[in-house]
């Protein structure tokens, strides 16, 4: 148990580096918020972008063409079976006067062109509304398969290409969020790490006599790691500050875009101070034997 004279040591010790090295306590803190706010305007683009994509996701249904000449009791009777496929929500019947009349609107000021038609070709078909969890390539070509070896059914449409290439920018973004997370995890750990060293170098006499006087390894440790946490919470709040401010300039430009949460600030915080520990830790295993002493 630390007594009152060893807690203020440690307390003071923690910030005396600040004083000591104000500048190179200043550009580690730079160097490191700069990397932590490319960081967060990742992180930020990928969670706008991950509710754009599931906004467009909601766009994903399939239409189920029959073939012509079917009683309407037949036709009818393909809701139910179409109902209780899995990963469909909902069936909506689109008749082929409604289907004319959606094409007309369609077709805008060419709408004159259906005149010349003698009849109306369009056959009957049913519109599948998909559930969340089935708004994927894999699920859609399940219901296609599925569904195509009805003898009623003449075809199946459903945008493939686009829903291919929604989870394929889906997935980019996912991986190039996680790169670059790792990239900022190591250089904030090396910027941090390099830091210390320097600090524990220009200490080693006075280190060397803690230990001569008895001194644990914890205790000497202890204020080199509350260092580097106090680093790690300052270009945190840093990167947060330019980004929250960034964000207020650009809001008249770039309406809708989602900021963090409270929540996710402050664990983006945390995670800061997390990376100044393990950096300050990485670094003190040149000069110390780290043992679980406390």
């Amino acid at each position: 148990m630390l007594r009152n004279a060893q807690a203020a040591y440690l307390v003071r010790e923690s910030f005396a580096g600040f004083r000591r090295r104000k500048l190179t306590t200043g550009v580690t803190i730079l160097i490191m918020g700069s990397a932590l706010l490319v960081l967060a305007v990742l992180t930020l683009v990928t969670l706008n972008l991950g509710g754009m994509l599931e906004q467009a996701r909601v766009g994903i249904d399939m239409r189920v063409f029959l073939a012509e000449g079917l009683p309407d009791d037949r036709v009818a009777a393909l809701q139910p079976q179409l109902v209780v496929i899995p990963g469909v929500a909902q069936v909506t019947y689109i008749s082929p006067e409604t289907a004319l009349h959606e094409f007309r609107a369609s077709l805008g000021d060419d709408a004159e062109l259906l005149e010349l038609l003698d009849q109306n070709p369009l056959p009957p078909s049913y519109h599948l509304t998909l559930r969340p969890e089935a708004r994927n390539l894999d699920a859609v070509q399940a219901v296609a398969r599925e569904v195509g070896v009805w003898p009623e059914v003449e075809e199946i449409v459903f945008h493939q290409e686009w829903i291919d290439a929604l989870e394929t920018w889906t997935f980019r973004f996912q991986m190039a969020s996680l790169l670059v997370g790792l990239v900022v995890f190591v250089a904030a750990v090396f910027v941090i790490s390099n830091t210390v060293k320097l600090t524990m170098a220009a200490s080693a006499r006075v280190i060397q006599i803690q230990k001569l006087v008895g001194a644990t390894n914890a205790f000497i440790r202890t204020p080199y790691l509350c260092e580097g946490m106090i680093q790690g919470l300052l270009a945190g709040a840093l990167a947060m500050g330019v980004l929250l401010v960034a964000g207020r300039l650009l809001d008249g430009q770039l309406g809708g875009i989602v900021f963090f949460t409270p929540a996710q600030v402050g664990g983006f915080v945390v995670f800061c101070m997390l990376l100044g520990l393990v950096g300050s830790w990485a670094a003190m295993r040149k000069y110390l034997t780290l043992r679980s002493e406390i």
